[in-house]
């Protein structure tokens, strides 16, 4: 269920040498599309929608560093957006793909942005979904990741992915059929994650600067996805698709923080519109 279809190896300079695990499925003519995931998750937040979409076109999700089926470094330093837009450079320099459609999720979202802000001739259009461009409501709360990074160092992993488990299971608005397969994917990308990137990237998720000021730069076609559940993004989704001269803004109904596995049929219909106008 977990295996990817192939683990690559990336250099970075401020990040060392470090082993991705990378899922790569179609071939078609149609521009590439690339999907980023977000913190704490992983390539498989994508299982339901990556072979669906790769009909006609190439289709590329892998996990970062520090996550699920990827090399844990261990050292926090190597545990930041950039290094991890770094990473996704790459990974796409590695595998040939020069200009692409990028999708961001949540944590993926920021990244994605600071790869189309680095490499804007790049990209070829951007859905953010679910995402932010600068610490709101104060982020994830400290306490909690203070928590976890404590139970994370002194037990493991895998027993803040039992705990998890148990916190979350009644929280769920994924459709009734698909929440066993979700709980279980949460769990491996949880219990595999190293507590460092743990740490690092939920305080820099608290911290990071703005990048509201530089959206207006974004020249490509551009849709902001957000569920009609993850309320504490709703403002987020606002401000992004205001700042993104022509973004088409998506609400997906019934979903939360992941539609793309929660209400997969409505986020996959929004995902071709927005390709279909962009390779028109």
């Amino acid at each position: 269920m977990f295996e990817p279809d192939v683990t690559i190896e990336v250099t970075t300079p401020a990040g060392g040498t470090v082993a991705l695990a990378l899922d790569d499925r179609g071939d078609g003519e149609e521009t590439p599309l690339v999907l980023v995931h977000g913190f704490t998750g992983g390539r498989i937040d994508f299982a339901d929608v990556t072979d669906a979409l790769a009909g006609q076109r190439r289709v590329v999700a892998w996990d970062h560093r520090g996550h699920s089926d990827s090399t844990n470094t261990g050292d926090p330093s190597t545990y930041t957006f950039e290094v991890l837009a770094t990473d996704a450079v790459a990974v796409l320099d590695h595998l040939g793909i020069e200009r692409f459609h990028l999708v961001g999720h949540s944590m993926g979202g920021i990244v994605a942005q600071h790869v189309v802000r680095r490499h804007p001739g790049r990209v070829v259009s951007l859905v953010l979904m679910d995402t932010l461009a600068e610490p709101a409501g104060g982020g994830i709360p400290k306490e909690w990741i203070d928590r976890v990074v404590t139970i994370g160092r002194a037990e493991g992993m895998g027993v803040v992915a039992d705990f998890m488990a148990e916190v979350t299971s009644d929280m769920s608005v994924a459709l009734e059929p698909d929440r066993p397969k979700i709980a279980a994917r949460n769990h491996h990308k949880l219990s595999h994650m190293d507590v460092e990137a743990f740490e690092s990237l939920g305080t820099e998720l608290r911290e990071f600067e703005s990048l509201v000021p530089w959206l207006g730069a974004i020249a490509c076609p551009t849709t902001v996805l957000v569920g009609e559940h993850d309320g504490g993004l709703h403002g987020q989704a606002d401000l992004i698709a205001a700042s993104i001269d022509g973004a088409t803004q998506v609400v997906i109904e019934g979903a939360g923080h992941c539609p793309q596995e929660e209400r997969t049929v409505a986020w996959l219909e929004a995902v071709r519109a927005h390709l279909a106008r962009a390779d028109r």
